[in-house]
């Protein structure tokens, strides 16, 4: 029974977009002094700015590890996301694309970790599940696989990627009846789905947009379960 591979494809740098209900990936949204509380004590302004200028520093060094990786330059990007990430540990764009430049050179277990964190600052965004479960099962995890891929439809039923990855995971523990039953409603979603504009379904959604390929039978050797 051959399955398909489906791609989540989270492009590398999706997540820098921004959108009307988080314009900026900086503390605040306009005049850093408009972040500091005018009733701020000078102890506690001064934390705010801080953490401002770092969030800003982890934005640059985002952007400019999303050039990198735009030229194919993983390595290199993947130390200017760590970088964003020493600035302000909590910047998850810099989790999500660390994660991505993993996935490109093949670093499962590395991508996993971010995947971890990003789990940890959003519990409920289904399209990381099915990220982190995608890594799974390349390091031959199918259980673990299945129950991250078993976590994003529950998240979010209208996901046709989450079913095709969840059956071929299905198909290799021996599951056909299972695989054949997801198979079948990852196609009619994206049947679906053809018909209308495609919706943001990312962590922020805010900034991302996920992009779905139309399942189809037949494995393909070159298809991966992420791209970027």
């Amino acid at each position: 029974m051959g399955m398909n591979r489906f791609s989540s494809a989270v492009l590398i740098g999706i997540v820098l977009c921004t959108s009307g209900s988080d314009r900026s990936f900086a503390a605040g949204n306009g005049d850093p002094n408009e972040s500091v509380a005018s009733t701020a004590t000078p102890e506690e302004a001064a934390i705010q700015a801080a953490a401002y200028k770092a969030r800003l520093a982890a934005r640059a060094a985002t952007d400019e590890g999303f050039f990198l990786g735009r030229t194919g330059d993983f390595r290199a990007a993947r130390k200017k996301f760590s970088q964003a990430i020493e600035f302000d540990p909590k910047f998850s764009p810099a989790y999500r694309l660390r994660a991505a430049a993993c996935e490109k050179m093949s670093d499962w277990a590395g991508a996993i970790v971010d995947l971890d964190r990003l789990i940890t600052l959003d519990p409920n965004d289904a399209d990381i599940f099915n990220e982190r479960g995608f890594a799974r099962r390349q390091l031959g995890d199918l259980h673990g696989a299945r129950s991250d891929f078993d976590r994003c439809i529950t998240l979010g039923t209208d996901r046709p990627l989450a079913y095709g990855n969840r059956a071929e995971v299905e198909h290799m523990l021996g599951d056909d009846s299972a695989a054949a039953a997801d198979l079948a409603q990852a196609q009619s979603l994206a049947a679906t789905m053809s018909d209308s504009p495609p919706t943001s379904s990312t962590p922020s959604a805010r900034k991302n947009q996920t992009h779905h390929k139309t399942p189809r039978t037949g494995t393909s050797n070159n298809a991966k379960g992420t791209t970027r």
